[in-house]
């Protein structure tokens, strides 16, 4: 599970919104790769820890709804770092990096992301990926952490 080597980039170059949104994309992955619903159940607790009860569930469900049209629409695999190992949280791997980052654009309504999620995709056009990172764009919006929580990151797998 631990894949450092892929890994280039210091999670200290994301923002704490980035930071928080990989946390649980970091979850929500190991759910699929696994099929084990209690990274679904850690992950949920953490979007609704970080962004309370009501906005967190959905802050969520638009993260899923991300993961669900990147595995349909992108070409190639998607490589990402235990939320558990403490070597892994220090880093983010090049596909995390582009996914928080068309993450972003679709928060930001004035970006291309269009063009950004064909990048993403590695395709010409990925409009499921689009709607999907334009929607969680619009569902975070105004949504800001409360707070920090160390919830997996103190957990250790390996």
């Amino acid at each position: 599970m631990c894949m450092t080597e892929h890994a280039s980039t210091s999670i200290q170059h994301l923002g704490d919104a980035e930071r928080a949104w990989l946390g649980i994309v970091r979850l929500l992955c190991m759910s699929y790769e696994h099929n084990r619903a209690d990274f679904l159940d850690r992950a949920m607790l953490e979007a609704e820890t970080l962004y309370g009860a009501e906005a967190g569930p959905e802050i969520m469900s638009r993260m899923v709804v991300l993961i669900r049209a990147m595995r349909v629409e992108r070409r190639g695999g998607f490589g990402y770092l235990s939320p558990f190992c403490e070597n892994c949280r220090r880093k983010v791997t090049a596909d995390e990096w582009e996914l928080v980052a068309l993450m972003r654009i679709g928060c930001d309504s004035g970006n291309d992301v269009d063009a950004a999620a064909a990048e993403f995709a590695r395709r010409t056009h990925a409009p499921v990926l689009a709607g999907a990172a334009a929607r969680f764009g619009r569902s975070f919006a105004g949504a800001r952490p409360t707070h920090r929580i160390p919830s997996a990151s103190r957990a250790v797998l390996h």
